[in-house]
């Protein structure tokens, strides 16, 4: 009896665990993709400085997040992500903003693709 306690809690513990790193995972994935359309609308509306100084508060955001997503998710998608996200300052300084604008659209869909990888599906799980 002993044994199927154990077997049982070891199991709730293991679901209570992934459904944690699910609701961390999405969340932290969703923040990001607002911040980036937030990026979006002020490289129409904002000057150079503004929009250099927001796209360093995203990418601290993503310094911050990197660790955790890299921890949840081993995936090439986070690679290019980042690879999108660092490019942004760069970007600004030697490209228009319709590039810049292009880069981050493409960093949405990236992490669209990444939440919908990780959905906790019958048909991601098999």
């Amino acid at each position: 009896m002993k044994r199927v306690a154990a077997a049982v809690v070891l199991l709730l513990l293991a679901v209570s665990t992934a459904a944690a790193a699910h609701f961390a995972f999405n969340s932290e994935l969703t923040a990001l993709s607002d911040s980036i359309e937030m990026l979006i609308d002020c490289a129409e509306n904002c000057s150079d400085d503004e929009l250099k100084e927001k796209t360093d508060e995203v990418l601290s955001e993503w310094k911050h997040s990197s660790a955790l997503l890299h921890s949840l998710v081993v995936h090439e998608g986070m690679d290019d992500l980042e690879q999108n996200l660092t490019a942004l300052p760069l970007i600004i300084a030697h490209s228009d903003r319709s590039e810049y604008k292009l880069k981050c659209i493409e960093a949405i869909n990236q992490i669209e693709n990444l939440i919908n990888a990780e959905k906790l599906d019958i048909e991601n799980i098999l």
